[in-house]
C-alpha cells in the first residue's frame, strides 16, 4: 500500500502518523519542509534527479511533507553539505562518490581512474559485495546512503590536445579537493594536480590557475566549461557515480511506513538519472563539439593500466592491492 492510500486509511480510522518527519498531517495542517542539498547547477542532470525525488515525496505523502532543493553549492559544498547532515541541519545530499575516499584507505581504490571498464562495471561493483561493505562504513560515520546513480563517463579537457600518456605530463589539471585516489593516480601519470572547488572551476579556468579538468559531457555542459576549453578528449576514464544521502540518525527516527517512502523516492531517483545517463550522455557529447566549440580527441590510454595498477598498494597496502583486483577482474 502506498503512504498516500495508508494516510487515507489512517484518516478514516482518527489516527495520524505524526512520527519523525510528520509524513501523514491533516489537512489543515502546512506540509513539513525538508531541505535537500547538492553542488551540482541547476538543471543539470544531477539537480534533475534531486528535483524527481522532491516530486515523488510529495506526490507519495499527498502533499504533506515538502522537499525544498538548493542547487548549486547554495547550502555549501559536498563536504560542508555531509556535515550539516552529520549535524541534523540538513535533511538530504545528493553527492559524488568521493565521500568514499573518507571512510577507510582501502575504499580509495573505489574512485581510482581508468579502473572501471565501463558504467555497468562500475554500478555492478557498488551494488556488490564492495558496494555493501562500502555502504556499512558510511553508516558508522552516520551517514545513510538511500541509492547511487551514474550521470556519465568522465572525460579530460584542457587548452591544448591530449593523446596520450606523455601529453599527460606536466598538465596543470584540476582535481576535486581532498580527492586523495585521483591526486595519487593523476599524478602518477605525469600530471601536475591543483585542487579547486567545483564551484570556484569556472575562474580557475578562466585566470589559468588550471588549464585542464575532467567531469562527465553534461556536467561539462552545464557549468558551461566549454567557454574556457577547447578540447574534449575521449577518455571516459571514470563513471561518475552519485549518492542520495540522510543521516542514520533521521533514519533511525522513521517508522517502516516512512522509511519505505523515503527508499522508494530515493530508488526512483536515482533510477530516472541512470536511465537519463545512458541517453544525455551522447547528445551531450555531441552539443560540446558541434556547438559547444570543442574539438574532440581521440586518447590513446596505453600504458595507461601499468602505472595504475601500482597505486592501490601505495595508498592502503596489500588490502588496497585486492581490492583493486577484485574490481578489475569482476564482472
Amino acid at each position: 500500500m502506498q503512504l498516500g492510500q495508508r494516510c487515507k486509511q489512517a484518516a478514516r480510522n482518527g489516527i495520524w502518523m505524526m512520527a519523525a518527519w510528520g509524513l501523514c498531517l491533516p489537512a489543515a495542517q502546512a506540509a513539513q519542509v525538508l531541505r535537500l542539498g547538492h553542488q551540482f547547477p541547476r538543471n543539470s542532470l544531477s539537480d534533475r534527479a534531486a528535483q524527481h525525488f522532491a516530486q515523488q515525496m510529495a506526490e507519495e505523502s499527498r502533499g504533506a511533507l515538502e522537499i525544498r532543493v538548493f542547487p548549486a553549492a547554495a547550502l555549501g559544498d559536498e563536504r560542508e553539505q555531509l556535515a550539516l547532515l552529520r549535524k541534523q541541519t540538513l535533511d538530504f545530499a545528493l553527492t559524488g562518490d568521493l565521500v568514499i575516499s573518507s571512510l577507510n584507505n582501502r575504499f580509495l581504490v573505489i574512485n581510482l581512474p581508468f579502473l572501471y571498464r565501463d558504467s555497468a562495471h562500475a554500478m555492478a561493483i557498488y551494488n556488490g559485495p564492495a558496494g555493501q561493505a562500502m555502504r556499512r562504513e558510511l553508516e558508522v560515520h552516520g551517514l545513510k546512503a538511500l541509492a547511487w546513480h551514474e550521470v556519465g563517463n568522465r572525460m579530460l579537457t584542457a587548452n591544448r590536445p591530449v593523446r596520450n600518456i606523455a601529453d599527460i605530463r606536466g598538465l596543470k589539471l584540476r582535481l576535486p579537493v581532498t580527492d586523495v585516489a585521483w591526486t595519487a593516480s593523476w599524478r602518477a601519470l605525469g600530471a601536475n594536480v591543483r585542487q579547486v572547488q567545483f564551484t570556484d572551476l569556472p575562474v580557475a579556468l578562466k585566470t589559468g590557475l588550471v588549464e585542464a579538468q575532467e567531469n562527465p559531457p553534461g556536467l561539462i555542459r552545464s557549468a558551461r566549461l566549454n567557454e574556457h576549453q577547447k578540447y574534449l578528449m575521449d577518455t571516459r576514464h571514470m563513471p561518475q557515480r552519485q549518492f542520495i544521502f540522510t543521516s542514520v540518525s533521521a533514519w533511525n527516527r522513521l517508522d517502516a511506513a516512512q522509511r519505505r517512502l523515503v527508499q522508494e523516492a530515493a530508488t526512483a531517483a536515482s533510477e530516472f538519472a541512470t536511465n537519463r545517463a545512458k541517453t544525455e550522455f551522447q547528445r551531450d557529447l555531441d552539443w560540446l563539439v558541434k556547438e559547444g566549440g570543442m574539438t574532440l580527441i581521440p586518447f590513446d590510454a596505453s600504458g595507461v593500466s601499468s602505472i595504475i595498477q601500482k597505486v592501490p598498494a601505495r595508498l592502503a597496502g596489500t588490502e588496497g592491492e585486492a581490492l583493486y583486483r577484485e574490481i578489475r577482474d569482476a564482472y
